[in-house]
């Protein structure tokens, strides 16, 4: 575990929002009534974000290995380049974004919903002081790194 880069009230509140909005899978499962709305289509593509997000992230954490930290790491690491971070900078976000997506889209429920955009807004948070982190950490290999691979998936 690592020093927080924001607020840890805030840094404790995006995780537990990612967690919550990954139980609206069970949630709908013992209450379908509370949902807004059920579809057969959005289920299924729910479901099938919900485990791409899950496969990938359980990948994304494989390939940090010992790097793997909660916060910024106050012991030395490596710049990780390889596996899904040739692809996206922040793979472990982008799952857990899509997990969350799935969720919101198998378990139609506005708290849901919240929590998904309560979760994306805190994680962007990290992401940025992440990055300065990074900056200053790595140098140029970093911001060769940054030149090179989208923080999500898409360079707008």
């Amino acid at each position: 575990i690592g020093r927080s880069p924001i607020h840890p009230l805030l840094l404790v509140m995006g995780k537990l929002a990612f967690l919550c909005c990954g139980f609206f899978f069970l949630i709908k499962e013992i209450s379908p009534a509370s949902m807004l709305y059920d579809s057969w289509t959005t289920s299924k593509i729910g479901i099938v974000l919900f485990f791409t997000g899950f496969c990938s992230i359980t990948i994304a954490v494989l390939h940090l290995g010992e790097s793997v930290a909660v916060g910024l790491p106050e012991r030395k690491t490596v710049l990780k380049t390889h596996g899904l971070y040739r692809l996206t900078r922040n793979p472990i976000y982008l799952s857990g974004f899509f997990i969350c997506a799935g969720s919101c889209l198998y378990a139609l429920h506005i708290i849901n919903f919240i929590l998904f955009a309560l979760a994306v807004f805190i994680h962007h948070a990290i992401i940025k002081k992440e990055e300065a982190f990074l900056e200053k950490t790595f140098g140029g290999e970093w911001l060769e790194y940054k030149k090179r691979v989208p923080r999500y998936f898409w360079r707008l």
